[in-house]
């Protein structure tokens, strides 16, 4: 997708907030960030995905086109939204819900990041539930300035959604929340372990 601004400042001189798009913050004090930059109507259904897997747990942030079409979007490794930023800096690891084009397989998901261990331990919990996975695509969100990887370790989690399969979900609230719950377990176990790991500092 051809970016029409390079970066949020560019974009705001253009375009007004509550008429061209929103955004949406919850900021859970949570050690795990859930994000999705394109969302609203650049990646449909993004945005609720990132929300289900947040809950009442992880902190969210969601920048909502109101606009058909990508207009306002700006390419991951140049989103720099002052208040998504922030909550992404204030976390240790960030993941990030994306939507792609089918290109033939409306299955799949593409992981990405430079958190692989997370990716592969949010991948394997994809798979059990039945979800299929791959990790050998060229959106690897790898770019150390990539929105999932702004966190306070420098490496997070890419998810790159189908289309048809966020149109399922749409329709679906069992397989939706089966997506959710497996990409939820091990961000969940790592929350557990950072707030232990706060609690009984090293000696």
């Amino acid at each position: 997708m051809s970016d029409k601004y390079s970066c949020y400042a560019e974009l705001l001189a253009r375009e007004r907030e509550g008429a061209s798009f929103r955004v949406r913050v919850k900021d859970r004090c949570s050690s795990v960030s859930v994000v999705a930059p394109h969302g609203g109507r650049i990646e449909p259904g993004t945005s609720e995905t990132a929300a289900l897997i947040a809950a009442e747990d992880f902190s969210l942030y969601c920048f909502e086109s109101l606009l058909p079409g990508g207009r306002l979007h700006i390419t991951s490794a140049r989103f720099d939204e002052p208040r998504g930023l922030a909550l992404v800096e204030a976390s240790e690891i960030a993941i990030a819900i994306h939507g792609r084009a089918d290109a033939g397989d409306g299955q799949t998901i593409w992981m990405g990041g430079l958190r692989l261990d997370m990716r592969d331990r949010i991948g394997a919990a994809l798979e059990r539930a039945g979800f299929p996975v791959s990790v050998d695509h060229h959106m690897q969100g790898r770019h150390p300035e990539n929105i999932c990887n702004r966190g306070r370790l420098r490496a997070g989690i890419q998810v790159e959604l189908p289309r048809s399969l966020r149109n399922r979900f749409r329709g679906d609230a069992f397989a939706r929340d089966v997506f959710a719950k497996a990409v939820r377990g091990p961000l969940l176990d790592w929350e557990q372990k950072h707030s232990e790991a706060l609690a009984y500092p090293a000696r």
